[in-house]
């Protein structure tokens, strides 16, 4: 009874390792953490860039880890990013500003559940997205 219950699990494990949706076009299998920074614009101050980063990034995310001492925040993992929940697909934001609190740079995280094992890697939408949605509100322009 008990080899039965064990051949009925990991039918179940491939099963539905089988029928995970596969990650977005946009992520990139890496171990090195894809950075982007962000110059900040004259006349914004530290307070309203963070402000700004707390509101551009809670409009999809929960937080972890927000430390504005230190000028520091990371997301909660989100498992809905390509606009649809993929339990093999998570992605998740960190954002940390430079020592003189005049740039700030982000990265996206991203796993992916690939054929039964975990990937590290980025999502280049998410980077993309923030990186564009902060640029128009406190980033400066570049010519």
């Amino acid at each position: 009874m008990n080899r039965a219950r064990s051949a009925a699990a990991a039918g179940l494990v491939l099963l539905a390792a089988g029928c995970a949706t596969p990650p977005p076009p946009s992520f990139t299998r890496t171990n090195e953490a894809g950075w982007a920074a962000i110059e900040l614009r004259d006349g914004v101050d530290f307070d309203r860039a963070w402000d700004t980063l707390f509101r551009v990034l809670a409009r999809e995310f929960d937080f972890a880890v927000i430390e504005k001492d230190q000028g520091y925040l990371q997301t909660a993992w989100h498992h809905a990013w390509s606009g649809v929940y993929q339990e093999a697909y998570r992605v998740r934001v960190t954002a940390l500003f430079g020592p003189d609190r005049r740039s700030v740079q982000i990265r996206s995280e991203a796993w992916a559940l690939v054929d039964g094992r975990w990937h590290a890697g980025s999502d280049a939408r998410l980077l993309s997205t923030v990186k564009t949605d902060l640029m128009g509100t406190i980033g400066r322009t570049t010519r």
